[in-house]
């Protein structure tokens, strides 16, 4: 079911239409969190979103993808200060709009439509409300907006690929690794080896689990290293080369896990992204998938994983 945004992104506007995204951090500067932020992992591929900016109604888009943990871009250089330096990458497909009208003009074409809680626009002065980002409206407001917009421009521009930005973060990080003097060159080289799941970092999951965690697979060969909190998110050596931040699973397990589409209870059960159709998890045998061994040891970094990770 296609569901409706309406994103107030003043200060980000021109980079987030540009590139094809939407970036939020996932909590307030006082660690609290936001609905608004929250909604950055609801949004769906197919939803449908109206950006704001400059007191008008710039642009109309189409989610491409889930959102994915990401790094706050670089572009935005000193805005959001105070933001964590991880959050929410939505790529967002963007399409201009025929006329930019200001909602301030419109409030008794607006107003009724708006939600009556977490509403991204005050519906009495028509303006942005302060805090509000991505928030959740009725196809009714959608719309709406068409309307005031004389619809959109048929052409849209690609979303992102969110893919390319994260491997990108990596490079930039591999990068500073190698300028980083408080490494010793060995450490160093298994830190950076370890992004691809080898070195020290795989030869510490074969001796401690040795088998995927899922089926139970323990041909090497058909095993990979994974990181349970992404390899770019660490902050130090000990964590992107502690067994207790890794699983062994079989590839394509991996590729679930590291899409945030599989995560782990702390007793073991596995939890699937609804965004997974039935067909699919049929076909893949995961309904009531459970760890093969306990996975106390992985507990704080499985415990991030479902929080950060993984896709409800």
């Amino acid at each position: 079911m296609t569901r409706y945004w309406w994103v107030n992104h003043n200060q980000t506007f021109e980079h987030e239409r540009g590139e094809g995204y939407l970036w939020s951090p996932k909590r307030e500067a006082n660690g609290a969190r936001s609905q608004f932020y929250e909604n950055m992992r609801i949004a769906r591929t197919g939803d449908r979103v109206v950006s704001y900016a400059g007191t008008r109604i710039k642009a109309v888009g189409r989610v491409a993808s889930e959102a994915t943990t990401a790094r706050k871009p670089i572009v935005f250089g000193s805005v959001g200060e105070n933001w964590a330096a991880n959050g929410w990458l939505l790529p967002v497909s963007w399409s201009s709009v025929n006329h930019e009208p200001k909602p301030a003009h419109y409030l008794d074409d607006i107003a009724p439509f708006l939600p009556a809680k977490y509403s991204p626009i005050n519906p009495k002065t028509g303006f942005g409300n302060q805090k509000a980002y991505l928030a959740e409206i009725s196809e009714a407001l959608y719309q709406k907006v068409l309307q005031l917009t004389n619809g959109q421009i048929a052409e849209a521009d690609p979303a992102c690929d969110a893919e390319t930005v994260v491997v990108l973060a990596e490079d930039a990080e591999v990068q500073r690794l190698y300028k980083d003097l408080s490494l010793s060159d060995t450490e160093r080289v298994n830190v950076i080896a370890a992004r691809w799941g080898q070195g020290m970092f795989r030869s510490a999951l074969l001796a401690l689990d040795g088998m995927c965690a899922i089926t139970g697979v323990a041909e090497p060969r058909l095993l990979r290293a994974s990181h349970i909190k992404p390899w770019r998110l660490c902050e130090t050596a000990a964590e992107r080369l502690g067994a207790a931040n890794g699983l062994l699973l079989t590839p394509t397990f991996d590729h679930l896990f590291d899409k945030g589409l599989l995560a782990f209870e702390a007793d073991g059960r596995t939890v699937l992204s609804s965004t997974l159709s039935i067909d699919d998890v049929d076909r893949l045998a995961l309904s009531g998938a459970r760890a093969k061994y306990p996975l106390a040891h992985h507990d704080r970094y499985l415990a991030f994983h479902r929080s950060e990770i993984f896709v409800p």
